[in-house]
């Protein structure tokens, strides 16, 4: 039993030293902003954002967080970032320099109607009859 100690102690010092996320994520961008192939293993949005803003003329601000993904996306660069962004509520902008994307956080499935507001009654301080 003493010879099993020193040995759990150098698999701890081994297995500490490992990242804690065994489970790296990978983003690969190939292709040019026509035609462009995104493949995504366990990769957040911001990633995959990330990723095709190196290689691209593209700007981005996100605002949520997400959960992984692991797809392949391709296209065009616009419709690529739409598809990445199934889900989400954001806008893209097209400008002379390249993209520019916002993602304003996760969909609802429920649509919210506008407050509407009315506009304040006062009581007349006299009222006039038409007999």
């Amino acid at each position: 039993m003493r010879s099993l100690k020193p040995a759990a102690l150098i698999a701890g010092v081994i297995f500490s030293a490992l990242p804690v996320n065994s489970l790296r994520a990978e983003v690969r961008v190939q292709g040019q902003a026509g035609d462009v192939r995104v493949e995504a293993h366990n990769a957040t949005i911001d990633e995959i954002l990330a990723a095709l803003s190196e290689r691209f003329a593209l700007r981005y601000r996100i605002s949520a967080g997400s959960d992984s993904v692991t797809a392949t996306f391709e296209g065009p660069l616009r419709r690529v970032v739409a598809h990445v962004l199934d889900g989400y509520n954001y806008f893209i902008e097209t400008r002379s320099d390249g993209l520019e994307v916002v993602v304003l956080g996760a969909s609802s499935p429920n649509a919210v109607p506008a407050t509407v507001y009315t506009p304040p009654t006062h009581p007349a301080k006299h009222v006039r009859r038409t007999d």
